[in-house]
């Protein structure tokens, strides 16, 4: 499994039925929902990193998965709900207007879903995407990206519309009482949970009661569009697996889209020193099994990058260990990516760990050679090793001496590797509270409907 520990939320149940939060690095959430009496489950927004987990944790409590369910069009991350659905032979739920590829079951908005006894009611709320919808059950909603704690979802891409949005919160959420408990899509602070009390009392957009003024204040200063968003949308849309390597050139166009955060630099911190993708992210080879979460913190697909090739296959393989999805490798390398176009930062680095392979094995075989002559014939064995493990390394592709070198203390970055500006599917803070005008974020909040 991964280095990540899922964990009981803040709320580990609502209402009657089980919950259990699945918090990413990228701040996304995956939840678990069983009823505990006849141990049917329903998973919502899985990433595809959490796959193996949610399986295994459907398995060992002995739960059915009857559903699985995206409440919208993931632009951020991939989703894993095509594998965990296909693993676990349960139904898709997705809005149609998702059209998302193999999803078997549309809602309609108000239709109800069962686990167990219990129900749960699907509500479309467009506003975030057209197609996003959120699961209300006694005592709670999970609200995908719709409300997040503190906030709301941004509007403006895929064909998002703020107006919706405004009207998709009043209309979903107004009659239901202030400790009904909401479960985000995302928090990108470590929280967990909130309720709507808590939202309706502290959240800045909860207090506009102006449409009009609500859907000027959130189109504006958009926050940085996620990373690939074009080829994580196919591949949410269509299921298109993450290939296992991807050529130079579509590694060029990908990154001129924005994915420069999602390049993971392989190489030692000397060679990315010396030139480098600008806003990649460096994770020497030796160090990526102790940095599983800053690998998962990376945007996928993530884009695996060395020299020539073999160390970012190596890299790959090691983390498929860690059940890590999202991995490709960029074929060639570096210098593949830069004969293909690619633009890069060069600096002032050292000799890269080819080079020092080479050096150190020449200069091991020059004196197992003099050893052999000057001291006894038996040291010649040491060059015949030197270039028995050149042998072995030719044919395997796995260089133990470069492993070792790769740790000596030249090797080293002297320089942090960039990860640029972070993208998140939350609005920026309305301008007026940001600004230091009060009114619009103390007006108070506008009170609940009564049920009929």
């Amino acid at each position: 499994m991964t280095t990540l520990t899922p964990k009981v939320g803040a709320f580990d149940s609502v209402g009657a039925l089980t919950v259990l939060t699945l918090p990413h690095p990228q701040g996304c959430r995956t939840y678990l929902v069983a009823d505990p009496v006849s141990k049917q489950a329903m998973a919502i927004d899985v990433h595809l990193d959490f796959v193996d987990e949610v399986a295994e944790r459907v398995r060992s409590s002995g739960w059915s998965l009857p559903y699985v369910v995206d409440t919208h069009t993931h632009a951020d991350h991939p989703s894993g709900s095509a594998a965990i659905a296909a693993r676990c032979s349960s139904t898709r739920i997705a809005h149609k207007k998702a059209q998302h590829r193999g999803v078997s079951r549309h809602p309609a908005d108000g239709d109800t879903l069962h686990l167990g006894d219990e129900s749960v009611t699907v509500r479309h709320a467009p506003g975030h995407t057209p197609d996003h919808i959120v699961m209300i059950v006694d005592g709670g909603v999970f609200c995908g990206d719709t409300v997040l704690i503190g906030g709301v979802a941004r509007t403006d891409f895929l064909g998002g519309d703020a107006g919706e949005l405004f009207d998709s919160i009043h209309r979903v959420l107004d009659d239901l009482p202030d400790d009904t408990v909401l479960l985000p899509g995302h928090d990108y602070e470590g929280r967990m949970g909130t309720t709507l009390g808590e939202e309706r009392r502290d959240n800045p957009w909860f207090k506009m009661t102006d449409r009009d003024d609500f859907a000027r204040q959130l189109s504006a200063n958009p926050p940085p569009r996620p990373a690939n968003m074009d080829d994580l949308l196919r591949l949410n849309r269509e299921g298109v697996e993450i290939p296992a390597s991807i050529s130079a050139a579509d590694a060029v166009r990908l990154v001129a889209a924005g994915g420069a955060t999602s390049v993971i630099d392989v190489r030692t911190g000397v060679e990315f020193d010396g030139e480098n993708i600008k806003g990649s992210r460096l994770i020497p080879l030796d160090q990526v099994a102790q940095r599983v979460k800053d690998v998962l913190a990376t945007p996928a697909p993530r884009l695996l990058l060395c020299r020539v090739g073999s160390r970012a296959e190596m890299a790959r393989k090691s983390l498929l260990g860690f059940h890590v999805g999202g991995l490709t490798v960029v074929e060639g390398g570096l210098q593949a990516y830069r004969a293909a176009g690619g633009e890069t930062e060069v600096g002032k680095g050292g000799i890269s760990l080819e080079r020092q392979v080479r050096i150190a094995a020449g200069s091991m075989a020059m004196l197992g050679v003099a050893l052999g002559f000057l001291v006894h014939p038996s040291l010649f064995a040491l060059s015949a090793f030197v270039g028995a493990g050149l042998v072995f390394a030719g044919v395997t592709d796995w260089c133990g001496m470069g492993l070792l070198l790769a740790k000596a203390p030249w090797n080293r970055s002297t320089a942090a590797s960039a990860t640029g500006p972070a993208a998140s599917c939350a609005a920026s803070v309305p301008a007026s509270c940001s600004a230091g005008v009060p009114s619009a974020c103390a007006a108070p909040a506008p009170a609940p409907k009564s049920k009929a």
